[in-house]
């Protein structure tokens, strides 16, 4: 038996059969021919069926199915049904082995021209990407070259795979990107892969949505303050790395730098795990392009110790927008605020001895970070969705 058909795939996948003359009224079609005789009797093409029609039990019904998919290059019947693959024995002969069960079937198909005066033969226009065919947020550009790829999807770096099917999230923020997941992430350990896709590494990640992640960089609870607090963010100081944890937590300079590549933001809070709404107290973010928290030391008397800040509180003084005493010093100091040495924020219960944000010297029992010896303070770099 001969089938001959034509697939014009312009706004939607049409199936035509036709005996006669193929024409395409526009877009861009497909012509093909089922032929019984060109069968593979007892082989089959292993491990890229992607579709599996067990209504379908002969040849033609799954050659009618394959030449309406934009993905389908090959097809294969046995006892079980229909196979529609995604790809051919040509392209993966390695996997086209025996089966007395089945017979396997290439795609014929030919491009037929428009015959519309409105047809652009410059412009790739096969319908084959009005479907979200392509996952976690891949983009699908239509492929008018060959009638066996009639689409490519090209991939952001946080996935890979034909169709961007395989999730290999760089950041925190990536977590929003992946597909078939309704609900926003939750906090927790998640694992990241390295740039070459090869390590990963874990992280614990929090959400702020619709568009804000955080990676937490730095935990430790008050108890602990004196291994951290001469610890600036310009050393490596690698403490629990494999395992994230909010008592007593850091990542190495390497794994700060890799992190910090595409943040945005940085934040400070405390008792993070307590607490429902970390933002109404004693609370701290800034933006890196005003102070870039893991490059850029801050030294007193030294001046731009002031830095802009998005929104700062201390023990309920609280401002935005405002600039805050900020310091940090390779083998002296940690990351701290020391607000009565000047700026826009500085609360009046504060002296020029008290700290905000880390040292701690001497300990004030009304911040939240220090109301008590396993009270925390947690550093994080922040990625937004655009």
């Amino acid at each position: 038996m001969v089938l001959s058909v034509y697939v014009c795939i312009s706004m939607v996948i049409q199936l035509v059969k036709s005996a006669s003359s193929q024409t395409c009224p526009q877009g861009v079609c497909y012509g093909g021919t089922f032929k019984a005789t060109e069968r593979k009797q007892g082989h089959y093409l292993v491990g890229f069926s992607y579709k599996n029609l067990s209504t379908v039990r002969h040849a033609q019904g799954c050659f009618s199915a394959c030449v309406n998919e934009c993905q389908c290059r090959s097809y294969q019947v046995s006892s079980s049904g229909c196979e529609l693959l995604e790809e051919d024995r040509y392209s993966k002969p390695s996997n086209f082995s025996s089966n007395p069960d089945y017979s396997y079937y290439d795609l014929q198909q030919k491009i037929i021209p428009s015959t519309s005066y409105l047809a652009n033969p410059a412009v790739c226009r096969n319908g084959c990407c009005l479907f979200n065919f392509c996952l976690n947020g891949g983009t699908c550009r239509e492929k008018c070259d060959h009638p066996k790829t009639k689409l490519v999807c090209e991939c952001p770096a946080h996935a890979s795979g034909k169709r961007c099917e395989v999730f290999l999230p760089k950041t925190c923020l990536d977590f929003y990107k992946q597909s078939n997941v309704s609900t926003n992430p939750t906090r927790g350990v998640y694992t990241l892969f390295k740039n070459n896709n090869i390590g990963t590494l874990d992280v614990y990640c929090d959400f702020t949505p619709p568009k804000k992640a955080w990676v937490l960089i730095e935990s430790f609870a008050l108890k602990y303050n004196l291994e951290f607090k001469n610890k600036s963010f310009l050393e490596n100081y690698r403490v629990n790395q494999a395992a994230p944890n909010h008592k007593k937590y850091r990542l190495s300079r390497v794994r700060m730098e890799r992190l910090r590549a595409t943040a945005v933001s940085y934040r400070v809070t405390c008792k993070f795990l307590t607490r429902e709404n970390v933002t109404d107290r004693d609370y701290l973010e800034g933006r890196l392009t005003e102070w870039k928290i893991t490059e850029e030391e801050s030294d007193y008397p030294s001046t731009g110790f002031c830095k802009r800040v998005t929104y700062a509180d201390i023990e309920g003084h609280s401002c935005t927008n405002c600039t805050l005493a900020l310091f940090q010093k390779p083998g002296k100091w940690h990351v701290h605020s020391t607000p009565r040495l000047g700026c826009d924020l500085q609360p009046p219960s504060y002296t020029v001895i008290h700290d905000a944000f880390g040292w701690y010297n001497p300990v004030r029992s009304s911040f939240l970070c220090t109301d008590s010896q396993d009270s925390t303070t947690a550093y994080w770099l922040g990625y937004e969705l655009p």
